[in-house]
């Protein structure tokens, strides 16, 4: 393409398989560094990323353009959505930098912005939905739970999900709290009303004598699913061998020196945890097991290990998984879990990959797109995502290009409406397991979440059954 190429959505449409065609999707180039944003200049790094369940993305891109306070933006579908610079409420306010992005099925935001021209530092920052302004930073909380005149005081991290609620980790400044600074995890409404407070410092969780002293505050240490039920870790006082906790709602599932499900072995250490939470009920937990250290590190769900630090599969075989990055660990409603993974073959030019569960999707230093060579798949902070149904995930990757070397991009992968078995064909296979699997909810035996395909309930029902007819006999290239 040429070195300044527009962006254009259908600029690349690849189909990639896993070997032995187990695994299928296409995969879109959305942005990539050198594309020009008209008007703005030209891209030189992505920041952050999302996609929803109708493939609907947000991307936070970095540009070329002169004024360091206006070069970075927000690029929803294609098109400048946000960028810094911009006027927001409350007057004379403009957006100073981004924090979170994200991106409900609904099409709709909740974003943290930190903020200039507010005429001070205690006020500088903001909880948004979409660009309306929910609560400011020095905005009072005004719940029970707080003493009078408890002022927010920062931002952390907030989340959506699709029925409009907001997950919001927050710091405050309660005078009956002996810090001077406060954590409390907040749930509200699109509208800032009907504010909940599932857990603030001070507090002891169910299950424990200690005191709640902070909570993970990582972008990866909290969910909510669309039901409302949050998962998030919390460190406690006292012994810092057995201080880190996790919980769905008000309820124990992981604990540092308590079992992890995994061969018989404790928890080690959650300080790092990486969490996410399914409409389906089951999570995900990444962390460390104590006993043997080259086989410590695991990421397992509800049901049992998902990986772990020394194994080997198929794609990776003979060689062993040696970590997971910092990047985050997802699961989708059909249970598919999104992993970034290092692994121990002796060329390290090839040894790191974005898995979906067992299946590798992309190889740095083997996978190829549109000519151009994986060089690195970003296992980041902010390096992928996964939309809630499955069906979409967006990744950062760099590619290997012979006149301009190292490009950073964002892309899209896409797997066939009405592929169960992600194989490349909605065929008699697929039905075999909808109708093995039909009448099935989340808990019941025979329950197969891979038949999830519809946006609603996660039973398997009719509506599930349908999507898959609807796209029956049909090949995924």
């Amino acid at each position: 393409m040429p070195a300044k190429g527009r962006i254009s959505l259908l600029l690349l449409l690849s189909p990639i398989a896993a070997s032995a065609g187990e695994v299928h999707f296409k995969i879109t180039r959305l942005v990539l560094e050198r594309d020009e944003i008209p008007g703005i200049g030209l891209v030189t790094s992505v920041n952050n990323l999302v996609v929803n369940n109708a493939g609907q993305w947000i991307v936070e891109l970095d540009t070329d353009h002169p004024d360091p306070n206006a070069d970075v933006l927000l690029l929803r579908d294609g098109v400048v959505y946000l960028r810094e610079g911009q006027a927001i409420d409350p007057p004379p306010a403009t957006i100073s930098s981004f924090d979170s992005v994200t991106l409900n099925s609904a099409g709709d935001s909740a974003f943290n912005f930190f903020l200039d021209g507010t005429g001070g530092l205690n006020n500088d920052s903001g909880v948004y939905f979409n660009t309306n302004l929910l609560i400011q930073e020095s905005d009072l909380v005004n719940l029970p739970e707080f003493s009078p005149s408890t002022p927010y005081i920062g931002f952390f991290d907030v989340k959506i999900n699709d029925a409009g609620r907001l997950l919001l980790m927050a710091s405050i400044d309660d005078p009956n709290i002996p810090t001077s600074v406060d954590r409390a995890l907040i749930l509200l409404d699109s509208d800032g009303g009907n504010e909940t407070v599932i857990l603030k410092e001070g507090d002891v969780p169910p299950g424990q004598t200690e005191q709640v002293a902070d909570f993970l505050t990582g972008p990866h240490a909290t969910a909510i699913n669309d039901l409302g039920q949050c998962i998030y870790a919390v460190d406690l006082t006292g012994d810092t061998a057995a201080d880190i906790a996790v919980y769905v709602d008000h309820v124990l599932v992981a604990q540092e020196g308590l079992p992890s499900g995994v061969d018989g072995r404790n928890w080690s250490t959650l300080g790092s945890a990486k969490v996410d939470l399914t409409n389906t009920g089951n999570y995900v937990i990444s962390g460390g097991l104590a006993g043997d250290a080259a086989t410590n590190l695991v990421i397992v769900s509800r049901t049992g290990k998902v990986v772990q630090e020394g194994d080997t599969f198929g794609d990776i075989a003979p060689w062993k998984v040696t970590g997971f990055g910092s990047g985050p660990v997802l699961m989708s409603d059909r249970e598919h879990v999104l992993w970034w993974g290092d692994w121990d073959d002796p060329d390290t030019g090839r040894d790191t990959g974005l898995f979906l569960g067992d299946k590798l999707l992309i190889q740095e230093g083997v996978t190829v797109i549109n000519g151009r060579t994986v060089a690195t798949v970003r296992g980041i902070e902010d390096g992928y995502k996964i939309s809630r149904n499955g069906r979409f995930i967006i990744c950062e990757l760099e590619l290997f290009d012979e006149t301009f070397g190292l490009l950073e991009g964002a892309f899209l992968l896409e797997f066939c409406l009405g592929d169960v078995n992600l194989d490349g064909f909605v065929d008699q296979i697929d039905l075999g397991i909808m109708l093995a699997t039909f009448g099935k909810c989340p808990g019941q035996d025979g329950y197969i979440a891979a038949a999830n395909l519809d946006n609603a309930d996660p039973c398997i029902t009719q509506s599930d059954l349908g999507v898959l007819l609807s796209q029956f006999g049909t090949t995924c290239d």
